[in-house]
């Protein structure tokens, strides 16, 4: 799935997640914000805004499948993640944890705990 987004600025980035219903406009005025120090990446999820809709049914899950998929193609390493009612339940699904330097979409729970644990006992080597 190839998902609609816009970026604007350099730096490190800033991915902002809209809620659902919306698009990546909603975000217009802290895209034009943010940008002179971050580079930002506003992301239409799919079936929202430009993205197309696929075949996937709509749950936060797959969003979160999505999003880590986005990540990945672009290969950060690091970001800032900001999402709005529905962008902030994907932004905490399934999870989008960091991990050291990369992001982590887990589903098993045991190994979630390991992150968790690593992410608030070293949280000077996360972001």
């Amino acid at each position: 799935m190839e998902l609609y987004y816009q970026e604007k600025g350099n730096g490190e980035p800033f991915i902002m997640l809209h809620g659902n219903g919306e698009n990546s406009d909603y975000f217009c005025n802290q895209i034009e914000y943010f940008s002179k120090n971050y580079h930002v990446i506003a992301i239409d999820t799919r079936g929202h805004g430009k993205s197309p809709r696929g075949e996937a049914p709509f749950t936060i899950a797959q969003f979160a499948d999505d999003l880590y998929d986005f990540i990945m193609q672009k290969e950060l390493k690091k970001a800032i993640i900001l999402g709005f009612s529905d962008g902030a339940n994907i932004a905490n699904s399934e999870l989008m944890i960091i991990k050291g330097n990369h992001f982590v979409a887990n589903k098993n729970p045991e190994e979630f705990n390991k992150v968790v644990d690593g992410f608030l006992t070293n949280r000077g080597n996360t972001i």
